[in-house]
């Protein structure tokens, strides 16, 4: 056949090509466009302006261009992102069906993370240990765990008033000692426990998994077939070696639980109500129970470690910038609590200024401001626009937190927002409904961590004078609130000096070191 006329043929055939994928096109979107955004380049779309930094900012940017609803393309990926509270809530809190899918990238896979429930698929292994975390993390559940966050909160005030220099890991420290405590028993006595190791270098590979905001590998898969010494394939020794820690910070944990069952010591703990608390008794059963229970365990150090340390961090910083607000809440706590113990849980209900600024701690900087992105199952139609199936859906969570018409000021901490006649204003948007998640996929530790925040931030207000830091000269060195340039933000720089509001303080902080998890 003459060259000519394969040009034609391949020519017929790919305008056979094109015309199916136009009529198979334009069947799903039966004539809906897809929502606006900024045009990307050829082949790779939109993938070098979306690695720019703080993208919530430039979401927000582009809201005002194109409106609460944009498209990106990255390659093909369909990428959505919401930038209104309105348009938050509804697609992806009241339409969560379709919206509570996730995405299973090979970053993930190959590093060992699938185990995780949080960045599972939506499917039956998502729900059966989303189902089995929420049985023992539930409001009428929570309250057995007070015991423990107590003799937690007395240990971390005890730390921060010897060395208030090492705030992020006493933070660190108290949190993942209480969690060990409760999900499998175990009595962490110090900071140099070899178990503490194994967890936060496991955590740190996550931090870095979650930081990167993707590798390439992600958006070109087949990248994980190739060796690593070509470009572009240097992740996979990174992967190999996070892959491994990752094993070890639930296998650790695990086995330590398994010795004490071993020696026929088998501990109170949720671990333990998983394992032997079911109907079926047979070691088949047990042995399942004690994977998928250990896969839920290891979830809430991954889930809510980083989280709770950057919500506590975001509040030192904002006491040390706004001293006339620990001055109110100081003031609340003295005449509620008075001098002659720690604030309770049964304190908050009288507590109501401790309460708003936990609030606006999780407004003001929060931990998540893209949060955690979902996918959406089936094709959709959302605001008149055309949402393929698939889709990656972010929402801008600082954006809808930070919303002018909402909240007056955004910027500057102000609790006072949340307060009408001494009471917590139910009229004012709550925080709460963006800081934890949408739909099917919110945070199902979401009540816990609320107290575990409020019982340190109230104990912490009622002893401790937070101040700016100063330097070699006793001047205060100025800090600007900024958040760091990532997927799980905390503040770039938190530092602060505390120190004891006096001797009456004091004894109360030392007069509770001895309480331990134990």
């Amino acid at each position: 056949m003459p060259a000519s006329s394969l040009a034609l043929v391949a020519f017929a055939v790919l305008i056979l090509f094109y015309v199916r994928s136009w009529i198979i096109w334009n069947s799903r979107t039966r004539g809906r466009p897809l929502p606006p955004g900024p045009r990307g380049l050829p082949f790779f779309g939109n993938a070098i302006g979306l690695r720019k930094g703080r993208q919530w900012l430039t979401f927000n940017k582009l809201r005002e261009k194109y409106g609460p609803i944009l498209y990106f393309q990255v390659l093909k990926q369909p990428i959505v992102v919401l930038c209104s509270p309105e348009a938050v809530l509804e697609y992806m809190d009241r339409r969560s069906a379709n919206t509570s899918d996730r995405l299973q990238s090979p970053s993930i896979l190959l590093t060992g993370h699938d185990w995780t429930f949080g960045l599972m698929p939506y499917g039956p292994t998502w729900r059966q240990q989303r189902r089995m975390f929420w049985q023992h993390f539930h409001p009428g559940a929570i309250d057995k765990y007070r015991p423990v966050q107590l003799a937690s909160m007395h240990t971390f005030l005890a730390k921060v008033a010897s060395n208030p220099g090492r705030l992020d890991g006493h933070i660190q420290y108290t949190f993942t000692a209480a969690i060990l405590k409760m999900a499998y028993g175990i009595d962490v006595k110090d900071e140099n426990d070899e178990l503490l190791t194994y967890i936060e270098t496991g955590l740190q590979g996550s931090r870095e998994l979650i930081l990167s905001g993707g590798f390439l590998v992600d958006f070109i898969p087949i990248l994980r077939h190739l060796p690593s010494f070509l470009p572009g394939c240097g992740f996979r020794k990174k992967f190999a070696r996070w892959r491994e820690n990752n094993r070890l910070l639930r296998a650790m944990p695990f086995q330590r639980y398994k010795e004490a069952v071993d020696a026929n010591k088998t501990p109170e703990c949720i671990l333990t109500d998983i394992i032997y608390r079911g109907d079926d008794n047979s070691k088949e059963s047990h042995d399942e129970l004690a994977r998928v229970g250990n896969n839920v365990m290891g979830t809430i150090y991954t889930a809510g470690s980083d989280t709770t340390a950057s919500a506590l961090k975001t509040f030192c910083l904002a006491m040390s910038l706004y001293p006339e607000v620990q001055r109110k809440a100081q003031a609340q706590l003295d005449a509620v609590v008075g001098h002659d113990r720690l604030p309770g849980f049964e304190d908050r209900k009288s507590l109501t200024y401790v309460d708003a600024i936990l609030k606006e701690s999780l407004r003001w900087m929060n931990v998540t401001p893209l949060g955690k992105a979902h996918s959406t199952t089936e094709d959709d139609e959302f605001g008149g626009y055309f949402i393929p199936a698939g889709s990656i859906l972010m929402a801008n969570i600082w954006a809808c937190l930070h919303d002018p018409e909402i909240y007056e000021d955004p910027d500057v901490f102000k609790p006072e927002r949340f307060i009408r006649d001494g009471k917590l204003d139910p009229d004012v948007r709550d925080p709460y409904d963006f800081a934890f998640g949408f739909g099917r996929r919110i945070c199902p530790g979401r009540f816990f961590g609320d107290a575990a925040l409020f019982i340190n931030i109230a104990a912490m207000l009622h002893v401790f004078d937070i101040s700016p830091p100063l330097d070699e000269r006793g001047e205060e060195i100025a800090i600007e609130p900024i958040m760091s340039d990532c997927i799980m933000s905390r503040p770039e720089d938190s530092r602060c000096s505390i120190k004891p509001r006096g001797l009456w303080a004091e004894k109360l902080i030392y007069s509770t070191e001895g309480d331990s998890l134990a």
